[in-house]
């Protein structure tokens, strides 16, 4: 027992470090919590680390599931453009064919159309009759896809980089301009001056505007004069573009051209497509009567001293395609401008599809048709033909989006986050040839003008 009491009192045996003197049990005591106090702090930090390490992990997390979104969107987007371009494709094919040219236009309904490969379960049955199971590629199996309502065109409008055309082209151009602002309503604009002062007549609105885009230093190519507009006078100096335009907002930086002006008439300006502008798109009130002013045969024509009869008339041409007409040659909108009431009541007395929508115009009072009042003028064809053409469209702009719904969710359901939203705005011109392909010969067509929003 001896030794065990040895080894016992030996460990038990008090000690410092250096040989000093053992600490009493008194302080000893008072001593007993740095322990604790000490593994309190390393747990406190330890819990702030972790939670700071969860933050972080969580924020990386989210903004990872943001990312993939954001390029599920954007290629939901791409494919509904290029399911758009395929409907334009089907579209020139139909264009192509003579007895189908200008009374089928597929690309009004291209909405519906991608339905069948961008929609949900219940929209692709609805679409196409069966179930997106049924068959491969149809719905979209995450998010969702479609176009901003329909395919439109530009060609309905005035394109303002013609200004670089020959003279004759140039010399259109401007007519085209003076007789769209020309009327008496859009006074208040040009008697008084823009946001820096700067007063200007109709005249030399246009001008300024035909000057800031053609590449000649004359002003509206007279000989013997120059383009001074003070550019390099203004607080923020700099000078006409003198070439085309890369988008149709350039033109704003014209001398002159203020928020009132834009609202107005930015509407009726383009820089895609064709010198002409085609009649079978025509939907601008304000373009149709400047048209009509230009191609007037009689210059004196009582309409053209009417501005109410005469926007009236623009207005029943804006609504043509409403009531079941079509302009495929300039013959026809010669013929409707002639006398509207006329041809709509000739056509609502057929039993087709465009004799309903005609007799429903008929039957609902349309100014210049039920009233009783005769609108019409006659137009000189030469004129028309000048500044206007009939036919296939030339040129389309899509809004193509692609949507991806946030899988985060409150307590009640509703999303924690808005969708993620990705629109493709995009125009196509059929005339244009791809400069850069790998396999030539390819068809005529391409994006002029793409933008990501």
């Amino acid at each position: 027992m001896k030794p065990i009491r040895y080894i016992w009192s030996f460990l038990i045996k008090e000690r410092t470090l250096a040989g000093g003197k053992p600490v009493s049990r008194k302080r000893r005591r008072r001593q007993r919590g740095v322990a604790l106090v000490t593994v309190l702090i390393a747990i406190a930090i330890t819990l702030v680390i972790s939670n700071q390490f969860g933050t972080s992990t969580n924020v990386d997390m989210i903004a990872a599931a943001n990312y993939r979104d954001q390029m599920r969107s954007h290629f939901l987007a791409k494919s509904a453009s290029n399911l758009s371009e395929l409907v334009i494709r089907l579209q020139q094919r139909i264009d192509n064919i003579k007895q189908l040219r200008g009374t089928v236009q597929i690309t009004d309904f291209a909405d519906q159309v991608l339905l069948a490969f961008c929609g949900s379960s219940e929209e692709v049955q609805a679409a196409v009759g069966f179930s997106a199971s049924d068959a491969k590629g149809l719905g979209a199996d995450i998010g969702s896809c479609g176009i901003v309502g329909q395919i439109t065109t530009e060609d309905d409008k005035i394109n303002i980089n013609c200004a670089n055309g020959n003279d004759a082209t140039a010399a259109t151009l401007k007519s085209a301009l003076d007789a769209l602002v020309f009327f008496p309503a859009y006074d208040p604009v040009f008697e008084e001056p823009d946001a820096e002062g700067y007063r200007r007549d109709r005249a030399l609105q246009v001008a300024s505007l035909v000057d800031y885009i053609d590449s000649n230093s004359l002003r509206v190519r007279d000989r013997g004069t120059t383009e001074d507009y003070g550019y390099e006078n203004l607080k923020d100096s700099y000078k006409p573009k003198n070439n085309y335009l890369d988008s149709v907002g350039e033109a704003k930086l014209a001398r002159g051209i203020d928020d009132r002006f834009w609202s107005l008439f930015g509407s009726a300006f383009t820089v895609y497509g064709g010198c002409k502008t085609n009649l079978s798109a025509l939907s601008n009130s304000q373009l149709i009567a400047a048209i009509l002013y230009l191609a007037a045969k009689n210059p004196n024509d009582p309409i053209l001293a009417n501005p109410q009869k005469l926007f009236t008339l623009a207005g029943l041409i804006a609504k043509a395609k409403q009531f079941g007409m079509t302009f495929t040659s300039l013959d026809d909108f010669i013929d409707f401008v002639k006398d509207p009431a006329a041809q709509i009541g000739s056509l609502a007395g057929t039993s087709s599809q465009a004799g309903g929508q005609a007799s429903a115009a008929v039957s609902a009072g349309v100014p210049g048709i039920s009233s009783g009042e005769k609108v019409g003028m006659e137009l000189d064809k030469t004129k028309l033909g000048q500044m206007a053409t009939a036919g296939p469209r030339r040129t389309y702009r899509v809004q193509a989006w692609g949507e991806i719904e946030r899988k985060q969710k409150n307590a009640d359901g509703s999303p924690v986050y808005p969708p993620i939203r990705t629109t493709l705005t995009g125009v196509w011109d059929t005339k244009v040839v791809l400069q850069n392909v790998r396999k030539p010969p390819v068809p005529k067509g391409a994006w002029v003008f793409l933008r990501e929003d």
